[in-house]
């Protein structure tokens, strides 16, 4: 039997929470347009909703079998035909890595410029993440703990240090002009759940019951929209229409702030933002490696794990700046796949498993 890391339902919700955050710190014009940001707090609140609704499939799969994972069930109920869709469930962890890889490339360029090339960092980063992914879950799982703390009290620290610049008159009215704001916003945030489809995988390797898991879902999903409406609150408060002039607002807030006798903690967020980096880029290499090891073994997933390294490291040389990944049709692109993932996969998986226990429960009657 295939050996799995037992790991707390308390450290796959602090992987998930970081992994979702560090996209928060570079939330701005370069990636949502000309879209207004103060109108995404209706966004934030839509898409705490809609999350719910697009964790049932995933969530009423692994109800029907506890100890098997969505790659597990593509394989079992399939056959070759899983294989397939599994190979699809490798592609889209690897294009999220890249994605990811994309933004710190931008961030890093724009809001940094540091004296080495913005490349080699992309691929110190992918390679450090290689060897987290290498290590396994368990090892990332007590990485993520301390991350998550560190992260936490980045953004306690960055919510303090910014309401005292709060202007109510940069405060107007929601939804002044039309509802596309909202619609983008909205648009925006789902497309940036793909923790929804590690979730898939993840819940069965975790200890505790599903009753506990589920509670873990609601909390996770609840903290990541409240931080996401503190912080559109608080950098239009702070910055008002000169938010639309930024590409990171939200990095541009971190220097704005103060905290006591501290000024100018963005280096601080810097580095929890990329320690955050670091953690996702690991996880998301590691899940593709499930995929891998389903279909060919355990010494193919450790090895794959290095060859798919070397692959997104290529592809950051050889992409004219992600200029593809920049594009308001990632967005789309992004969304469709999800959907298709943690949507229209479960639902297929569910009717063929319904189908799998009401035979073998006959052949027990009889």
């Amino acid at each position: 039997m295939e050996k799995r890391p037992c790991i707390s339902v308390g450290q796959i919700f602090s992987m998930l929470f970081v992994s979702r955050m560090v996209i928060t710190m570079t939330y701005g014009t370069l990636l949502i347009g000309d879209s207004d940001i103060w109108d995404h707090l209706i966004s934030a609140i839509l898409s705490l909703s809609i999350t719910f609704l697009l964790i049932l499939p995933i969530y009423k799969l692994y109800i029907l079998d506890t100890k098997m994972n969505i790659l597990d069930n593509l394989r079992d109920l399939m056959g070759k035909l899983g294989h397939f869709f599994i190979l699809i469930y490798v592609l889209y962890f690897l294009i999220i890595t890249l994605h990811t890889l994309s933004i710190f490339d931008n961030f890093v360029a724009n809001c940094i410029n540091p004296p080495i090339s913005v490349r080699l960092l992309c691929i110190f980063m992918l390679f450090s993440a290689c060897y987290g992914a290498y290590k396994g879950l368990e090892a990332l799982s007590r990485a993520s703990s301390f991350i998550f703390i560190a992260t936490v009290l980045a953004l306690i620290f960055m919510f303090s240090s910014l309401i005292s610049s709060v202007e109510t008159i940069n405060f107007r009215p929601l939804i002044y002009e039309n509802y596309s704001s909202v619609t983008e916003g909205i648009l925006y945030m789902i497309s940036q759940s793909s923790c929804l489809v590690a979730l898939g995988i993840l819940l069965p390797m975790a200890t505790g019951s599903s009753r506990k898991k589920f509670a873990g879902i609601i909390l996770w999903n609840i903290g990541v929209y409240v931080s996401f409406v503190l912080m559109i609150i608080l950098i239009t408060g702070t910055m008002g229409e000169f938010v639309s002039t930024q590409l990171f607002p939200v990095y541009t807030a971190t220097s704005i702030g103060k905290f006591g006798a501290f000024r100018h903690l963005d280096s601080l967020y810097l580095g929890i933002w990329m320690a955050g980096i670091f953690l996702k880029t690991s996880l998301f290499l590691l899940l593709a490696s499930e995929g891998i090891k389903k279909i060919w073994g355990e010494k193919i997933r450790k090895i794959s794990i290095l060859i798919m390294s070397i692959l997104l490291s290529i592809c950051v040389f050889f992409i004219n700046n992600f200029s593809i990944l920049k594009k308001n049709s990632i967005t789309v692109f992004l969304i469709t796949f999800l959907i298709f993932n943690i949507i229209l996969i479960p639902i297929i998986l569910i009717i063929l498993k319904n189908k799998k226990i009401s035979k073998e429960s006959k052949i027990f009657e009889k």
